[in-house]
């Protein structure tokens, strides 16, 4: 299996771990990668763009984890 199909059974999946986003954003085959608005569709997940260095354009999703979930991004708030 090529390091392209690898790469592509991956984002495949859609919803992806933080390690496959790690995997991911190694790959020497993305050019470049950025969060983008969320979808409604999945509404507890971050959402990323992911361009290829042959231009194909991926999106995946990152589940957030459960205390954002829960409470929002006001633990952000906190830390301030």
């Amino acid at each position: 299996m090529s390091d392209y199909d690898k790469l592509v059974k991956i984002i495949d999946k859609e919803v992806i771990s933080v390690k496959e986003l790690q995997l991911i954003t190694n790959d020497e085959l993305v050019a470049q990668m950025s969060e983008t608005s969320p979808d409604p569709r999945h509404k507890n997940c971050f959402r990323y763009e992911i361009r290829l260095t042959n231009g194909e354009i991926y999106f995946v999703f990152i589940k957030k984890p459960w205390h954002m979930i829960l409470f929002g991004d006001k633990t952000a708030d906190i830390k301030q």
